[in-house]
């Protein structure tokens, strides 16, 4: 059992159970993803209620966030399984990230299709911006296909704004701009004054 306690942390008006979820917020204001924070809680395949850590709104998922230490253990396997149930069920999507945004370590889990069909779909991907309209998009690096992405298969499924490589035709720096690098670290170098109130540390212009 881990030792690790978290500081709780508040930004915007809502009390963090951590600064790693308060600098993901961070990020996400950075970027103009819109988020809520504790949505209404998910019943799981196995009847236990779940309550992810974020819904964002622009990609239509869950986000549950976690140290990266925890990402090979017993507990970051029951988070993974927690956060993939809406994929088996058909119901929603959902990503996790293991540490903080500068770390780049998500998964998704939701529904896809192409030409060869559809099924459940579980990938790296990363946050970015789109090439083409520069709003907040998502981007599934190692994987060469062209598809599109669900929540679901029924008729309320929602789509999904992520990309894939389309056999090389975008790269990650496509994605990951220069504008998504700045916003990765000013949440790394957020400072929480007595683990609660944001303060962000910004350098002086020379004149």
């Amino acid at each position: 059992m881990s030792n690790f306690k978290a500081v709780e942390t508040v930004y915007k008006g809502y009390r963090f159970r951590s600064r790693l979820e308060a600098r993901w917020a961070i990020f996400f204001d950075s970027l103009g993803i819109k988020w809520e924070y504790e949505p209404e809680g998910i019943v799981l395949s196995n009847g236990k209620s779940y309550l992810p850590d974020f819904y964002l709104i622009n990609f239509n998922c869950y986000f549950e966030v976690k140290r990266k230490s925890i990402k090979d253990t017993e507990e970051g396997q029951e988070a993974i399984a927690k956060i993939s149930d809406g994929m088996d069920q058909d119901s929603w999507a959902g990503i996790i990230a293991f540490g903080d945004p500068v770390d780049d370590d998500l998964m998704i889990f939701c529904q896809e299709t192409d030409d060869g069909g559809g099924g459940n779909y579980e990938s790296e991907v990363t946050i970015g911006l789109s090439p083409w309209s520069f709003r907040p998009h998502l981007f599934s690096y190692n994987d060469r296909r062209e598809r599109s992405f669900y929540t679901s298969f029924d008729e309320e499924a929602q789509s999904i704004p992520m990309n894939t490589t389309e056999y090389g035709n975008y790269t990650f720096d496509d994605f990951v701009t220069q504008r998504v690098v700045n916003a990765r670290l000013l949440a790394r170098q957020a400072r929480f004054e007595h683990g609660e109130t944001l303060q962000v540390r910004r350098r002086r212009r020379k004149k």
